[in-house]
């Protein structure tokens, strides 16, 4: 574990409904906070179906191109700014999705819902969901778009309990990363959720530490991600810190820096 990370590659805007600030704000934020490198992951738009409050309207795509891509030229002397989607992968949309990685430098995946309008995995997650939010991500590492899974464990949002197929997922997921090269993020976010009462125990939905414990298993490589959705996410000094204490004792290894596919 580190108790602190030189970049951050999980940064939203106000586009997605649900963040605040401008554009500009975040990368003063992380110059103040010493980043070396900034990464934007927008929620990403899809073409036929909008969910205002949780992603970015697809009619907004060329303004967060243009307005990011700006500022990593204005800025590109004091941190290095990189132009990316936070996507969910559909198998319908896998076409769209290859076309819009030609227009930004990387992405990542956070799988938040079963379908592209909606069936959201922070509402319900049975087993079952579970076993498709897994066969969703590992399908999204696979495609070779993404360079890493957000908040992995985000199904926990829509549980009360770890099951056995809480627990397969976690291991699924973990050979999927190896096997494909893909940084499993340690999301800094979740604990602002609040604990929420399972089965084995009071605790935050991510990262949650059963999850994790599967995960040290495997040679995977990890992240932190502040997933900022106001600037002054960035300028949580005492955010790793925090997050370690749910972890601690694991062994994790924390890439030194995001390797972009």
């Amino acid at each position: 574990m580190k108790s602190k990370q030189d970049f951050n590659m999980h940064t939203h805007t106000k586009r997605c409904g649900h963040a605040y600030g401008d554009d500009e704000q975040y990368v003063l934020a992380a110059i103040d906070a010493g980043f070396k490198q900034l990464g934007f992951s927008e929620h990403i738009g899809y073409t036929w179906f909008d969910i205002p409050t949780d992603r970015m309207l697809y009619r907004d795509t060329n303004d967060y191109l243009t307005s990011i891509y700006h500022l990593k030229e204005k800025y590109r002397d004091k941190i290095d700014i990189k132009v990316g989607f936070e996507i969910e992968y559909y198998d319908s949309e896998v076409d769209f999705l290859k076309d819009m990685r030609e227009r930004c430098d990387y992405m990542i995946v956070g799988q938040h819902c079963k379908y592209v309008d909606g069936f959201g995995f922070d509402y319900l997650c049975r087993d079952e969901d579970v076993r498709d939010y897994t066969d969703l991500v590992c399908k999204a590492m696979r495609s070779g778009l993404v360079s890493c899974l957000a908040h992995p464990d985000y199904f926990m949002l829509g549980r009360r309990s770890f099951s056995k197929a809480c627990e397969e997922a976690a291991h699924q997921i973990a050979q999927c990363a190896v096997e494909c090269d893909v940084l499993l993020e340690v999301n800094l976010k979740g604990r602002k959720s609040g604990k929420k009462p399972y089965a084995q125990g009071d605790a935050y939905p991510y990262p949650y530490r059963p999850f994790w414990e599967i995960i040290a298993q495997y040679s995977v490589q990890c992240v932190y991600g502040y997933d900022a959705h106001v600037p002054v996410d960035l300028l949580d000094e005492r955010a790793i810190d925090e997050c370690n204490k749910l972890i601690e004792g694991l062994n994790l290894t924390f890439a030194d820096e995001f390797k972009i596919k």
